[in-house]
């Protein structure tokens, strides 16, 4: 499996986390940390998503940017996981 972490900036919306987790789990991604940050004296948030599929990042990336209150994605890494044995 592959390991990613993207670093979304969003707009502070109530709904904007759970769309972000909806899309995210719809797309076949396991959610396997995260943290959120807001702003002082801006209604924005800084969103550290970290995820795990076999699937492609870039399918998650294009779908998470099409949300209306997100204004910006960036893969920050990609690690490949192993199994233990």
């Amino acid at each position: 499996m592959q390991q990613h972490t993207l670093r979304i900036t969003a707009q502070d919306q109530p709904t904007v986390l759970e769309r972000l987790l909806q899309v995210t789990r719809y797309r076949g991604f396991i959610v396997t940390g995260m943290t959120m940050f807001g702003r002082v004296d801006e209604s924005v948030l800084d969103i550290e998503l970290t995820v795990q599929s076999e699937k492609s990042i870039d399918h998650l990336h294009n779908q998470l940017n099409k949300l209306i209150d997100v204004d910006g994605i960036s893969v920050k890494k990609s690690d490949a996981l192993q199994c233990p044995t």
